[in-house]
């Protein structure tokens, strides 16, 4: 498959579809918002508010009862249930709150709560809602006091079959404090198929948010031994094909991209992919990555997937993961 292929490979559109964003009551969870804020209104695209109260988080009274009355003369005892209803009314009312708020800002918004598992009912709901994003915090707490978000997002980036954006607290905090906008795409690339698949989410996005786009690629001419560290042993003779064959790779396909008017750069990279990446998005101000969670592998390959994990958690950036489709 070539590079043009990839490209104009029908990926679902992001950008024409409701983008899910899981709150759970806290300001960490909610500093996501700012950067969804900007993504609908340039796009024009609707927001689905969901908070997914945790029915194992619940502190109940040591007198709850999990079973239903069975005669009037129980009707006053308390039951688990109703501690997760009301739970749940709390949770609309607050969404609710935030909504009317958005939609002040010209946002077309949408708010619903739940009861059950957190990462269960945003893959449930995103599919409900037939949203073509899903965008939340690294971490947060839910309105019962319990830490939900972390594992959470773990575990929707490698089960959600739509794209998802995540931003680490710290990220967010900032953009709140500086309000600076989001002007470069990054984009790694390591030449397989399945990493190209971001390319088209990429082409949509720096479009719609009139953003540069920045592919990279890492070649380690340093092949690691079983110590798994990034010593290892260097073949010189190696590295100037390595290093062109990345560089004209890279100008291919960022030509294609220049082709649909866009503004593209690209830069190679030496060293272990995670590392380089790494430093490469600290030193770009600003920026977004996108990726695929799987790329090439091998003994002496870097995986996409844990480099996406990597950069999620260190990386400082949004990050938009996507899973491609089989």
């Amino acid at each position: 498959m070539t590079v043009n292929d990839v490209v104009e490979d029908g990926a679902v559109n992001i950008l024409s579809r409701p983008i899910l964003v899981p709150l759970d009551g806290s300001d960490v969870a909610a500093g996501i918002l700012p950067y969804v804020v900007q993504v609908a209104g340039k796009a024009n695209i609707p927001l689905v508010l969901l908070t997914a109260v945790d029915p194992d988080a619940i502190d109940y009274p040591a007198s709850a009862m999990s079973a239903v009355p069975s005669s009037a003369g129980e009707s006053m005892v308390i039951y688990r249930t109703q501690f997760e209803e009301s739970s749940r009314v709390h949770a609309q009312d607050a969404l609710h709150r935030v909504a009317a708020r958005l939609r002040d800002d010209g946002i077309e918004v949408k708010a619903t709560a739940t009861i059950g598992g957190p990462a269960e009912e945003i893959l449930r709901i995103a599919e409900k809602e037939g949203c073509g994003l899903i965008a939340m915090s690294t971490h947060g707490r839910n309105p019962i006091g319990r830490s939900i978000l972390g594992s959470v997002t773990d575990r929707v980036i490698h089960a959600s079959n739509v794209p998802v954006l995540a931003v680490t607290p710290e990220r967010a905090k900032k953009y709140r404090e500086e309000g600076a906008p989001l002007t470069t795409i990054l984009v790694p690339l390591d030449g397989s198929e399945l990493a190209q698949r971001a390319l088209p989410y990429v082409e949509r996005l720096a479009r719609i948010l009139s953003m540069e786009v920045l592919l990279a690629r890492a070649v380690r001419t340093e092949h690691p031994t079983y110590t798994g560290t990034d010593l290892g042993f260097r073949v010189p003779e190696f590295t100037e094909e390595l290093n062109r064959e990345a560089t004209e790779y890279l100008e291919q396909v960022a030509q294609h991209l220049r082709d649909k008017g866009l503004t593209v750069r690209s830069q190679v990279l030496t060293g272990s992919a995670a590392r380089v990446l790494l430093n490469l998005a600290h030193e770009t101000p600003q920026n977004l990555i996108a990726m695929t969670t799987h790329g090439r592998t091998g003994l002496s390959r870097w995986m996409m997937g844990s480099v996406a994990s990597t950069l999620v958690r260190r990386s400082g950036a949004p990050v938009l993961v996507i899973r491609p489709q089989s």
